[in-house]
């Protein structure tokens, strides 16, 4: 008779688990360095400056978003349409021999709505350098106030205000995305680190506890442990199929089900590809028992699902196979049968 490595699973859950420490780390480590590298205190709080001068003060020291009250802006006569409506408004600013334009979110039916004069007005924006279409406003303003666009240039700052492209929502939803992410992953690293100091409280063993319900809790653990440490009968790429269970040591998941309440067993094949190119093809071996509880293994060969199905086929021949309507159907109507008779016999006690 074949003899096979005896299998410590509680080491090999331990194991498992450490690996499955490093992507959540790794995730809160670039979730944490993407906090500090984008300064959301000056999106969500952006710093009130009280003229165009000292908020460009602060854009040269590297604040990008900011506050700004002004006292006075003025209509350039431009604006951006979209259709038959307004939906930016060029304004400038010009104090202590300096001009600053403002592009501004306001929504007109008809340029005649247009103020000529905002008075005391705060503004929260973002600092953009002239895109071409700011550059032919700036140009066709120095014309109408029959100036030149070098003349205009040599006293504006090389930077305008654009309330449009300050849009501090999607930097919340953003900031909340990595919130959850960070609070998520710290979840699986406790969940993972449980793991790896009491191994005997995965959940592969939580699961199937149902089946064993005359079993105290360590019991189970300790007969599963021991059919793996000395009853291998098949072994095939990480799954293993002892005189009594069913048992996956994969890299993405540990799982075990007792053969014998096995009643519905399917493969599904998925296609790998990147960029049109066929990589491989991975299989997942689905395992319904009584009680309606499901394990999977995943990413395997085909060769060793083929291994592993073909010994259960062999040995338990009652078992439904594939993934059907008629047999997803014939599974429910088992499951139906056995809680009535569940019920039945907890009535006669």
């Amino acid at each position: 008779m074949k003899r096979f490595k005896k299998i410590n699973i509680l080491k090999e859950i331990r194991l498992l688990s450490l690996q499955h420490l490093i992507l959540p780390v790794l995730t809160i480590s670039l979730a944490l360095i993407t906090l500090n590298v984008i300064d959301f205190n000056s999106v969500f709080h952006p710093t009130l400056y009280k003229n165009s001068f000292d908020a460009y003060s602060a854009y040269t020291k590297g604040e990008n978003n900011i506050t700004v009250s002004i006292p006075l802006l003025k209509y350039t006569g431009y604006n951006i349409m979209k259709g038959d409506a307004v939906s930016s408004v060029y304004y400038y600013d010009l104090s202590s021999d300096k001009c600053m334009f403002y592009k501004l979110d306001m929504n007109y039916k008809s340029v005649s709505d247009i103020p000529e004069i905002l008075e005391n007005v705060t503004i929260s924006a973002k600092f953009e350098e002239p895109d071409g279409l700011s550059r032919s406003m700036m140009e066709s303003f120095a014309k109408s106030i029959q100036w030149t666009y070098d003349g205009l240039s040599s006293i504006t700052f090389p930077v305008i205000m654009d309330e449009h492209d300050y849009n501090p929502s999607v930097y919340y939803i953003f900031y909340g995305l990595l919130i959850i992410l960070v609070f998520y992953s710290l979840y699986l690293i406790a969940i993972n680190l449980l793991i790896v100091i009491a191994p005997y409280l995965h959940p592969a063993y939580i699961r199937i506890k149902p089946y064993f319900k005359d079993m105290r809790y360590f019991d189970m653990v300790d007969m599963i442990n021991d059919e793996l440490d000395n009853n291998i009968c098949v072994t095939s790429g990480r799954m293993y199929i002892t005189s009594e269970f069913f048992i996956n040591l994969g890299r993405h998941e540990v799982s075990i089900m007792p053969l014998n309440q096995i009643v519905l067993a399917y493969n599904h094949g998925q296609l790998i590809s990147f960029f049109g190119i066929h990589i491989k093809m991975d299989h997942t071996l689905h395992l319904r028992g009584f009680k309606n509880i499901r394990v999977l293994a995943s990413q395997k060969k085909a060769t060793h699902v083929t291994i592993v199905t073909d010994y259960i086929r062999e040995h338990y021949p009652n078992i439904i196979w594939g993934h059907t309507k008629e047999n997803i159907k014939a599974y429910k109507q088992i499951l139906e049968t056995d809680k009535a008779a569940s019920s039945e016999d907890n009535k006669n006690e």
